[in-house]
């Protein structure tokens, strides 16, 4: 992932540069936003570095503190506070303290503002942005497809049959996310899954080689990006002669993958099977699970078995 910049945070909000814009190109390094009360009370860590500190966010709470100071006692209250080392000031349109627009361009420091009905809806709004930078990552060779509103990876050896699966996957108007390497992300402890840019919209079968997705199915079949929330290994039937599938079900293995555990089942690849509709069946037994209507098979053949003997 390309480093974040106050120049693209500008871009994602259309923030208004109050001053500092030939600082535009600076470097986010540190996720967060700060509110910066106890900054402004006086109040620094002399050993906290410098260089790494995070942008600060300026509301309503700062404006009505600040008011309460002489002009002099204001000034050197927002020197000290930009001196800190943060990267940015972000002010909304209920900070409207003059003083600090008049310290920031004197001192040709970066100062951003925006018409936001909610500060803590803003806040969630760049924090967002800010996954997609600092965010831990991981790539896998997977296929990653959305099916019944579930994001599912896709595994299995080279030449198993992932990408004829999704091809037959997306004949049922489910959505192709990618193929062959997936990025996964760990955003507010739920994964989220992409194509690796370089192959976005890209798929290979063999035999005819790579295609576009978008042009040979269309757009409206592609996702850009999906919550993953189970994984689906694809493997040989019988593979080393021995068959150790599970018939029953009963027992939903899971995966880790940057921290956080999803379902994951072994589904055997043989002559006849439809793996489509078997994929589909598995989603669905996934989304029972989560519902309230979720029993344990074991359970309910004793229970039927225990009503036929009576």
């Amino acid at each position: 992932m390309s480093k974040l910049t106050i120049k693209e945070l500008v871009a994602k909000f259309n923030f208004e540069i109050i001053s500092g814009a030939s600082h535009m190109n600076s470097e986010i390094t540190v996720y967060g936003l700060n509110r910066a009360g106890l900054e402004l009370t006086g109040y620094f860590n002399e050993k906290e570095d410098k260089k790494h500190k995070r942008a600060i966010l300026m509301s309503s709470k700062e404006n009505n503190y600040m008011s309460q100071f002489s002009d002099n006692e204001a000034c050197d209250k927002y020197k000290n506070l930009i001196k800190m080392g943060s990267p940015v000031i972000i002010i909304t349109q209920k900070f409207t303290d003059e003083r600090l627009t008049k310290v920031a361009k004197e001192l040709d420091f970066p100062l951003l503002k925006i018409n936001y009905p909610s500060t803590s809806e803003l806040t969630q709004k760049i924090l967002d942005i800010y996954d997609l930078y600092f965010a831990p990552t991981v790539e896998v060779h997977s296929t990653l497809m959305n099916i019944f509103g579930k994001g599912v990876l896709i595994f299995g050896q080279s030449g198993i049959g992932k990408s004829e699966v999704s091809l037959e996957l997306m004949k049922k108007n489910h959505l192709f996310v990618g193929d062959d390497r997936i990025v996964i992300s760990n955003r507010n402890s739920e994964l989220f899954g992409k194509s690796h840019a370089l192959l976005q919209n890209l798929i290979e079968v063999r035999g005819i080689g790579i295609i576009d997705i978008s042009k040979v199915q269309g757009q409206q079949l592609i996702m850009p990006e999906t919550r993953i929330h189970m994984g689906i290994e694809l493997f040989k039937f019988q593979e080393g002669g021995i068959d150790n599938t599970d018939r029953l079900g009963n027992e939903w293995t899971q995966k880790d993958f940057l921290g956080i555990k999803i379902p994951y089942l072994r589904v055997p690849v043989s002559a006849g099977r439809n793996l489509a509709n078997i994929i589909e069946a598995a989603v669905g037994q996934l989304k029972v699970n989560e519902s309230s209507d979720a029993q344990d098979i074991i359970e309910l053949l004793a229970k039927r078995n225990s009503e036929l003997t009576e």
